[in-house]
């Protein structure tokens, strides 16, 4: 759990992990360079599992300084200002044990700014997600702060986070993908996901943006040059549309349809989706 400035809601974040029906797990929190009293809120907790990490303020950087000291078999995300179910460890752990493919386990949540309530569940996939790269050309499907991760694929394949502006979630899990990672969605909301003014999503919507559009091109020029041999034409289309946008006669939205469309409708004539 990285954090940054979060005294306002900390304590009841740190509480929710530590309140778990699973209780064998490490707790890394690694400080983001705060300046307020965030640190202080930590260190009033007297649990041998909470291991705190200091470092300067780099968020992405702090997401990999805590992925490099995990020790466990799986890696959980949590966010600062959220708060835990508390049978999410329990659930994701055996979701993981029985079903040794997959990767990357994510699950719904329920969406709060004060009080808790079942009628705000957001929800995405359920199941085993078949062909996820095609379901990442509309934009990202996971929720960052729910997800278990298999610590041995992340090692084996040395991942890590990359300075994908806020949307270095969303970059993660194509790279992860590409390397044949399996993803499964739980249809139960076992974070509490909280809503704020303080939250990268509505602060930075822009930035965010502009870096999902161009982590989605990327995907469509990978899955482009795995099928070149076959179709050559995918690249000359893509050349062809992306002259269009320069003359003002389509968007990056449009590209993006073209394509989805194309590779969605030809799934069993194309590889590496």
């Amino acid at each position: 759990m990285p954090v940054y400035n979060a005294e306002m809601f900390i304590k009841e974040a740190i509480e929710s992990v530590l309140k778990q029906s699973f209780s064998d797990f490490e707790f890394i929190i690694v400080d983001d360079g705060s300046t307020d009293k965030t640190l202080s809120i930590i260190r009033a907790f007297d649990d041998k599992r909470i291991k705190l990490i200091k470092n300067k303020h780099d968020f992405i950087g702090s997401l990999n300084l805590g992925m490099d000291n995990a020790s466990g078999k799986y890696i959980a995300r949590m966010d600062a200002d959220d708060v835990m179910h508390v049978d999410r460890l329990k659930i994701q752990y055996a979701i993981m044990e029985e079903e040794k493919s997959v990767t990357v386990c994510g699950t719904w949540m329920i969406r709060f700014e004060i009080d808790i309530s079942s009628d705000n569940i957001v929800k995405t996939f359920s199941g085993l997600i078949e062909t996820p790269l095609l379901k990442f050309l509309r934009g990202c499907c996971l929720f960052h702060p729910t997800v278990m991760m298999r610590t041995e694929f992340l090692r084996k394949h040395r991942l890590k986070y990359e300075n994908y502006i806020y949307a270095e979630d969303f970059k993660f899990w194509t790279e992860i993908a590409k390397l044949g990672g399996l993803f499964y969605i739980d249809n139960q909301p076992l974070l509490y996901y909280r809503i704020s003014d303080y939250q990268v999503s509505k602060q930075k919507y822009r930035e965010q943006r502009e870096t999902t559009e161009l982590i989605i091109n990327e995907v469509i020029e990978y899955l482009i040059k795995q099928n070149m041999c076959r179709y050559s034409e995918l690249s000359m289309a893509l050349t062809a549309l992306e002259n269009l946008k320069e003359k003002g006669l389509m968007t990056k939205q449009d590209i993006f349809i073209f394509f989805q469309n194309i590779l969605e409708k030809n799934t069993n004539k194309l590889t590496s989706l």
